[in-house]
Order: structure tokens, then sequence, then C-alpha cells
């Protein structure tokens, strides 16, 4: 129960249980558990949208609902997402990271996975519960994914936690996904959780190619486009 709560603190905006600050270590041996903390955010997630729904068009419901999800998770990851996209527009670091310039590389990619999750939500309809809970599970999932298979290209933080993570992570937080996947959506939630895999492996693979390694923001980054991913794949169901 300790890890739970672990990976809940790490991942949302919840200052509960009060302990001291986790270790990297601690994070990393909680990845098995990133899938349920992804569940638990779409059950909140679900429920803001029974209760909005009778009264929102699905428009404006689109955006409430992503921005909640960002309040949830103090846009850590967004915030991931952007300086790894600046990382990548200064091929892998150097200046722009250094300086911790905000470059357009950042902006665009956060404007266009926000927009994505905000067009998906809103055509979703009826089965738009399904597909936040999907989202969100396979989302946290591919964090896992990436933090087994990457080398570290960063002292620190993002070094450890990626040590940290083992098979025996990735297969537990495998087991646990496909089957909150298979409860939530059965067949068709498998071909997305494929896709969201081989999405996962790719960046991986760029990123290896690019810089030699993985970054502790990639991990976040990759949550981020996997979740707008599977949003746009189970919306074009």
């Amino acid at each position: 129960m300790h890890l739970f709560w672990t990976a809940f603190k790490f991942l949302a905006a919840f200052p509960w249980p009060r302990r001291g600050a986790t270790t990297p270590q601690e994070i990393g041996q909680s990845t098995p558990f990133f899938p349920l903390v992804g569940l638990c955010l779409g059950f909140v997630l679900v429920l803001l949208n029974q209760i909005l729904e009778p009264y929102l068009e699905s428009e404006i419901l689109g955006v409430v609902l992503v921005s909640f999800l960002i309040l949830l998770t103090r846009a850590q990851h967004l915030e991931e997402l952007r300086r790894s996209f600046d990382a990548i527009g200064s091929r892998g670091g150097g200046e722009g990271v250094a300086s911790n310039r905000i470059g357009i590389a950042g902006i665009l990619a956060v404007m266009v996975v926000i927009m994505l999750k905000f067009r998906a939500i809103e055509v979703m309809g009826e089965v738009r519960g399904q597909g936040l809970l999907l989202a969100l599970v396979l989302s946290r999932w591919s964090m896992v994914i990436l933090a087994y298979g990457s080398k570290s290209t960063q002292d620190g933080m993002g070094r450890i936690l990626m040590e940290q993570v083992g098979g025996r992570h990735l297969l537990l937080a495998t087991t646990i996904a496909l089957i909150l996947v298979i409860l939530i959506e059965g067949r068709p939630g498998l071909w997305i959780a494929l896709w969201v895999s081989l999405l996962t492996l790719l960046g991986g693979w760029y990123l290896h190619r690019l810089t030699g390694g993985a970054r502790g923001d990639d991990v976040g980054t990759i949550g981020e486009i996997c979740e707008a991913f599977a949003l746009v794949l189970f919306a074009s169901l």
C-alpha cells in the first residue's frame, strides 16, 4: 500500500498521506502501480463528466475535463513535454536546456497535445467515460515501458528512477494495465494498448538514436503523448 501511495503522490497533486520526501528508489519501486493511479485519476474525471454532462455542451465539457486533469497532475507532465521538445529542438540539449529557455518546439508540442485531447474527448459522446479510463491507464503504463527500456543520459533523479525499474516491475505494470484494459473496453482496448506500446517503443528508439538515451523529462513526455494518442484512437473507433 505504501508503494501505491508513493506512485499516487508522484503522479498526482495530492499531498496525503503526509510522509517524508519520497526518494527516486521508492518511486522506481512504485512503478507497477502507475496504471492503477491512472485508473483513479480517470474515475475522478468520469465522476466530473457525469455531474457536468447534463449542463454543458460537449465542446465546453472537453475543455473542462482536460483542464481539471491538468490541475490533478500539477501540469508536471506537460512541463516535461515542453522541456523534452525544447531539448530535442536543440539536438539533445545543449544550449536550450542549459539556459532554461522556453522554445517554440516545446510550446507547439504542448498546444498540439492539449488540442488533440480537447477534440477527442468532445467527440466521444456516450462512451466518454470508458475513453478517459482507458487513456489514463495506458498513458501511465507507457511511462513504465519507457523507463524500463531506456538508458538514462541525465544524472540525478531521472537516472536513479530508470535504474530502479526492472523486468518484474514492467511485468507487473503490464499485467495490471492489460487486466484493466480488458475490463474497461475488451478487445478494442487491447488493440489500442498495442498501438500505445508500439508508439512508446518507437519514441524510445528515437531518443536513443538522437541522444543515446532518455532523460527524466522524457518519461512524463511519453505519458502525455500516449494519453492524447489513446484518446484519439478511442474516439476514432
